[in-house]
């Protein structure tokens, strides 16, 4: 078996087995599908991992060894750790699912989850990302809500603002993420979920508080004409399938209701009087815009910056922000007030995973 040479002047030969899942069954046991082999330093491994430090420094027996041995990881993500920490060329030809392994080692661990923030960035400009846009409606192949999580998790905000913008307005009913592994524990702080769901709400009082303007002023008119005006311009908003909103909306998308509002078509009454001849082609299109351009998807910055150890301070400044504290000084620019709303999170919570107490196995010592 050949080694794979990591560091040059490392001092630790690492020997990786990894596990074919996939053929596990309750009455059997997984299968080896490959054993690697890597040369590595043994002090960087010390100074990047608690577990680490505590397997090679402790009193185990690997302190006394020359080799060591892990099980149930993938070589391949194994391989690119290995290569950041080492600060080496990395690889970037695994799919999408080995982010999530990537990121369930880094917390096992210890890592610096933000050691592959770099490399992830990477990984995303080389990946097929416009075409998992496409394959939304199957969760068996890459889609957005693959992306949701390891954007996050890798602090990718280009990745995260189209991903949650894009689940926002093109999926129909609850919103939630996909995690395509084993690790059921890797999954989004439930306060985003509850977020995105919210601004998907909001999308739909938006439209219908523009598209009910017409309404409004025909329902107070007192000329005879009002009610065949109003009935044939409800009766085109329907004709286009977008009407009546509250049922429309718990079986289609956002996205697919502004579509259809484009062929949008209502010939006024000739009968209609001045107080009915409102230029509703006008008003359908302003509602399609305004409700399209709302929401940007929720911004990592704004809902780090809508953090602070005072939990009571940020609540209150959620009503006292200024327009000038959620439009500039984040990595995307400028965005909308929905989208610093939004992408409030209230009480502290941490982003970093890694935080968690990390599963040390059968090195149980002092972490210390």
């Amino acid at each position: 078996m050949s080694t794979i040479i990591i560091d040059n002047e490392g001092d630790l030969l690492m020997e990786v087995v990894e596990w074919d899942h996939e053929q596990e069954w309750p009455d059997r046991k997984p299968v080896i599908r490959k054993t690697q082999h890597f040369w590595v330093s043994r002090q960087v491994l010390k100074d990047s991992s608690r577990v680490f430090k505590n397997m090679l420094g402790g009193e185990f027996r690997e302190r006394h060894q020359d080799s060591i041995k892990l099980q149930d990881w993938t070589i391949s993500c194994i391989k690119i750790w290995l290569q950041a920490l080492h600060n080496v060329r990395q690889d970037y030809d695994v799919p999408i699912e080995a982010t999530w392994h990537l990121a369930k080692m880094g917390e096992y661990y210890g890592f610096d989850i933000l050691k592959l923030k770099d490399w992830f960035a990477d990984w995303y400009q080389r990946q097929p990302v416009d075409r998992w846009y496409i394959n939304r409606e199957s969760d068996d192949v890459p889609n957005p809500r693959w992306l949701l999580y390891p954007c996050w998790i890798f602090d990718h905000y280009k990745g995260f603002m189209k991903a949650t913008e894009f689940c926002t307005y093109h999926y129909c009913g609850h919103i939630t993420e996909h995690n395509p592994t084993r690790f059921r524990d890797l999954h989004l702080p439930q306060r985003i979920i509850q977020q995105l769901n919210a601004a998907k709400g909001r999308l739909r009082t938006v439209l219908h508080k523009d598209l009910y303007g017409p309404n409004d002023k025909l329902l107070r008119a007192t000329c005879t004409c009002k009610a065949e005006s109003l009935w044939g311009y409800e009766k085109a908003l329907t004709d286009c399938k977008a009407w009546p909103l509250e049922r429309l909306v718990q079986v289609t998308s956002m996205a697919v209701i502004l579509d259809r509002l484009t062929r949008f078509k209502y010939g006024l009454p000739s009968t209609a009087c001045s107080d009915c001849r409102q230029n509703y082609h006008s008003v359908v299109k302003g509602a399609i815009s305004h409700t399209s351009g709302y929401f940007d998807g929720l911004c990592l910055d704004c809902m780090d910056s809508s953090k602070t150890d005072d939990e009571d301070a940020d609540y209150w400044s959620h009503g006292e922000l200024k327009q000038s504290d959620f439009v500039y000084g984040c990595r995307s620019g400028r965005h909308g007030q929905p989208t610093w709303y939004y992408s409030y999170m209230g009480q502290k919570q941490s982003k970093d995973r890694m935080n968690r107490s990390v599963r040390m196995s059968r090195y149980d010592g002092d972490l210390e």
